[in-house]
């Protein structure tokens, strides 16, 4: 699912060096290691709903009328997005009679593809040719998917525009089976693309007619999603496909923005995609005025890397920072978890690390490092608009400096009404004392350069397109949400792992009683509500040098929080919160008023966190089938209807705190699980007759508190202190057979951490034999190799990429030494790491733990 990196190709490599490549621009981005279907309202990231390619454009459909602004005239929309200086546009070659044998009319979409792929050429006097997008090439995608996006929700636009220099590495190919030649999609090289449809009728946009009132039109579609009638599921397929698109390219790349036409039989239209949503041109015929798009395509020519929506903040890494960053991940690895089996250090490290993929950001900052190598990023956008937060496991590529890997969190931030940086929130609470939480070490907004030269703060365009100009349709019924976005940069001093790859009940509920410490310390005492809890929000992080079970809880990311009884964001009336799945039931149902969050609403949200996380991760005797497991999974989470275009839901979370429809069929393999579910769920909501769990009194269960909910779970945790499974995780995607494809990528792909032993296990002597056989096999003790990652999940980089790129073909393992914790000495392609011994005692370190966290030799890490 990774993307090809925009490396030169062979031809290239000898006329330029490594460092004048670096200089070229665009630099793809590979995404996380993880199968996503990915989908604005993250239904799909922790849902059970079809992952095929259609539901997901419906899905994407769905939530675009509210950040879709339009029609802008077709001159304007150049003039501001398309500068061309002096006399450019005289110079533009001839455009008459280009797209001649188009109709209104078409009988195939194929009939189009040739006639517009040649926009790039034209035919002048003496049959000279001049290209009207000189130094780009169209290609007919149709028919050859991005073969790295996988089986599900693969893309192909219909014609991708490539930049000439990377022809080479998206060169045609055979269709299998056939003898047909097909150009490649590889939607990491793409400059814009062309989404093509045969008939006028297709246009998934509607423009006012004259002189109408276009406060009173709908835009998307000419009316209500519920309106639509037959055409519905068509139309809504047509947008959701240009949607995909354009969330994927945006993905796949370091995008500010980015640009694409839509074709519907003889009209078009010029669209803008960023951050804040899209900005959509009126209809023109482009047949009857072909200098229109054949204008387009010449200003988009002659514009920057930076005018043409790239990121021009970061850059390919060389080879020696590649190679120090590696390093830097390697090390850290050993810190957090327990690398015995090679196989382990390999999983993670793939995570984080794709060989040929090293990336240096800038980090515009006076008292902080001035750039940053990340990789791999761990969480990457799921929508085209939004927070489109990218995050990574970074480290300081400065070679004298520490190999401290660190977390960069890349975002677009909401600028006014209310809205705080998330840097300035996390200083706010760790002030008043607010636990387990991380560490700010820099944060700020990216800076761009403007038509002056002089640098800008980079700001989305599509909120001040809203204010200024009258004509946008403002339809309240589509509720068009169009905010301020500033892209926004965060470091952390702790990276660790998300809250799904936990070992077992015991770490499930002593790491989210952790967070649940913090986000109750941040409402008591810094007077603020998170109101994003998630799995993916709560970080395990390993706090000594010995790696432990269980690891610490970190709550993170607050850029969704606010004060308590303070001013609210304005897309809080689109979504109280971005995590469907995990949103308190009440949230859900309130349809007409503005959603009135309290902290027992993210009480609420950290037992469906421990529900979800038990039924995915933990042993179960029932439910027994996979139907039943899935229904279970769909109703409590997943179940939303549309609602005069808006989305409501939790039918299934009141039936269950009603009658407990659906936490009673279920028999845990742990008891300890079930006691705490079920007797949370009845502080929540009791049920007449429900007898209270054993220690818990009725006075207790009647009240939902925050004081309440924290005096249960401490003394169950003392209670139950050795009872508590350590390592009884398990794949119960995998247990039950037929959700592949269903069930999300997040949870088809487990860690293979070797096991964690208890803090008193650790202090046991260590065997004097090789590998412990409860983590390698005694026949794999003395030689392990770990396979290369497969295609599916990461593809090496072309032969010509002139940096680090065989390093990491195999690991090797020899069995002459061991050290630490039984631990080899692992090799990584030419480098040999030795394991970090474990330090003293807690006892004996207590002198240095009562030191400040900038004088410790290791920090704590964290990860989001």
């Amino acid at each position: 699912m990774d993307s090809v990196a925009a490396t030169p190709s062979s031809t290239q490599t000898t006329e330029y060096g490594y460092d004048d490549y670096r200089k070229l621009g665009p630099w793809p981005v590979p995404l996380p290691d993880v199968y996503l279907s990915r989908n604005e309202n993250s239904v799909q990231m922790y849902g059970f709903d079809p992952k095929d390619a259609d539901s997901r454009y419906k899905r994407l459909a769905a939530d675009t009328p509210n950040v879709t602004m339009g029609p802008m005239p077709v001159a304007a929309f150049m003039n501001q997005f398309l500068p061309a200086l002096g006399s450019l546009v005289e110079c533009m070659p001839s455009c008459e009679h280009a797209f001649d044998g188009i109709k209104a009319q078409n009988e195939h979409e194929s009939d189009i593809y040739p006639i517009l792929t040649s926009v790039c050429k034209l035919k002048g006097l003496n049959s000279i040719e001049s290209p009207r997008c000189p130094g780009y090439a169209f290609r007919d995608t149709s028919t050859r998917a991005d073969e790295l996006e996988g089986r599900l929700g693969s893309i192909k636009p219909d014609i991708i525009c490539y930049a000439e220099r990377y022809l080479e590495e998206v060169k045609p190919h055979k269709n299998k089976g056939t003898n047909e030649w097909a150009a490649m999609t590889r939607i990491a090289y793409a400059e814009t693309f062309i989404e093509v449809k045969t008939n006028q009728t297709d246009d998934h946009y509607v423009d006012p007619p004259a002189n109408t009132d276009r406060n009173d039109h709908c835009f998307v579609w000419g009316k209500s999603a519920r309106r639509l009638g037959k055409d519905a599921d068509r139309l809504k397929q047509y947008l959701g496909q240009n949607v995909a698109y354009a969330t994927d390219m945006c993905a796949r790349q370091h995008r500010r923005f980015c640009f694409s036409v839509s074709v519907s039989g003889c009209w078009a239209r010029l669209i803008r995609w960023d951050r804040s949503g899209a900005i959509v041109s009126e209809a023109f015929d482009y047949v009857a005025n072909p200098e229109l798009l054949c204008e387009f395509f010449w200003r988009f020519a002659h514009l920057s890397d930076e005018q043409r929506g790239y990121d021009t903040t970061v850059q390919p890494a060389t080879s020696a920072e590649e190679t120090l960053f590696r390093d830097a991940i390697v090390e850290h690895i050993w810190t957090q978890i327990d690398c015995s089996d090679p196989a382990v250090l390999r999983e993670v490290l793939d995570t984080h690390y794709m060989p040929g993929y090293v990336t240096l950001v800038s980090i515009p900052s006076t008292n902080f490092t001035p750039h940053l190598l990340v990789s791999r990023p761990i969480v990457t956008p799921l929508f085209f608009a939004g927070r489109c937060t990218r995050a990574y496991w970074a480290v300081n590529p400065d070679p004298t400096a520490e190999k401290k890997v660190v977390l960069l969190k890349d975002t677009w931030r909401l600028d006014g009404r209310g809205a705080e940086k998330e840097g300035k929130v996390l200083r706010d609470l760790q002030a008043v004392g607010v636990p387990n939480i991380p560490r700010v070490l820099y944060d700020g907004d990216v800076m761009k350069g403007n038509s002056s030269g002089q640098p800008a703060v980079d700001r989305t365009e599509c909120f001040s397109c809203l204010r200024k100009y009258q004509w946008p349709c403002r339809r309240p019924l589509l509720r068009v949400k169009l905010v301020k976005r500033v892209h926004y940069r965060l470091v952390l001093d702790v990276a660790g792992f998300q809250l799904l790859s936990l070992y077992g009940t015991h770490e499930l509920l002593h790491s989210t009683y952790d967070a649940f410490r913090a986000l109750v310390s941040a409402f008591q005492l810094g007077r603020r509500l998170h109101r994003d809890v998630h799995p993916g929000n709560i970080i395990l992080y390993n706090t000594s040098d010995t790696p432990t079970n269980p690891r610490t809880g970190f709550l993170v990311d607050w850029d969704n929080s606010c004060a308590v009884n303070g001013k609210q964001h304005l897309e809080d009336v689109y979504r109280p919160s971005l995590q469907w799945q995990f949103v308190a039931m009440d949230l859900l149902q309130e349809v007409r008023l503005k959603p009135s969050h309290d902290i027992v609403h993210d009480m609420e949200s950290m037992l469906y966190v421990i529900l979800y996380c038990g039924l995915t991760r933990l042993p179960l005797t029932k439910p027994s089938d996979p139907l039943t497991f899935r229904n279970i999974m769909h109703n409590m989470f997943d179940i939303a209807c549309e609602y005069e275009d808006r989305f409501t839901g939790g039918p299934g979370k009141r039936a269950n705190s009603a009658a407990r429809m659906y936490t009673s069929s279920i028999i845990w393999k742990s008891p300890e699980i079930g006691e705490w579910i079920n007797t949370v769920c009845d502080m929540h909501t009791p049920t007449e007759g429900t007898p209270s769990a054993e220690g818990t009194p009725p006075s207790q269960r009647q009240k939902w508190t925050p004081a309440h909910l924290d005096l249960f779970w401490r003394s169950f945790l003392q209670r139950h202190a050795r009872e508590l499974p350590r390592n009884d995780r398990m794949d119960n995607i995998a247990e039950y057979e037929g959700l592949s494809g269903l069930a999300p990528g997040l949870l088809m792909k487990i860690p293979k951490h070797a096991t964690i032993a208890s803090c008193e296990e650790l202090s046991k002597p260590i065997p004097a034999a090789g590998p412990s056989s409860a983590v390698l096999p005694q026949s794999s003790a003395s030689q392990a190799t770990i396979p290369s990652s497969p295609a599916s999940r990461a593809t090496a980089p072309p032969s010509s990429l002139p940096s680090a790129q065989s390093d990491m073909d195999g690991y090797s393992e020899s069995s002459e030494e061991t050290i630490g914790r039984h631990s080899p000495f692992i090799t990584v392609g030419s480098t040999r790491y030795r394991p970090p011994t474990p330090g003293p005692s807690a006892e004996a370190r207590q002198p240095e733990l009562r030191r400040s966290t900038r004088e410790r030799k290791r920090p704590r890490r964290y990860m989001s």
